[in-house]
């Protein structure tokens, strides 16, 4: 299985107990670790710790999201909650 790594813009929504946070163009390191896990690095902001849920957009279109799982400066781990490994489907799924 290739696992997904994408340094560069993105943007990203964390959700807040106020809210949504939306921070497009932030640059990130995205790293898939595991099936479901991905950690999400960018350069720390105050919303990380009241952040429950996150949802990175890639350029390409491509989208992960999942609960918070772990924060630490400038860190976020997230669960897409798919064990299985499962690719989501994505914008421009099974277009040609």
């Amino acid at each position: 299985m290739s696992y997904l790594t994408y340094r560069g813009p993105a943007d990203v929504v964390f959700t807040t107990d106020g809210g949504e946070v939306d921070l497009p163009g932030l640059i990130v390191l995205l790293q898939q670790t595991h099936t479901a896990v991905f950690e999400l690095m960018f350069p720390d902001r105050p919303e990380r710790m009241s952040c429950s849920e996150v949802r990175v957009t890639l350029p390409n279109g491509h989208v992960e999201y999942g609960p918070v799982t772990y924060r630490n400066w400038g860190v976020l781990v997230f669960n897409t909650g798919d064990e299985w490994g499962m690719p989501r489907e994505q914008p421009g799924y099974g277009q040609a």
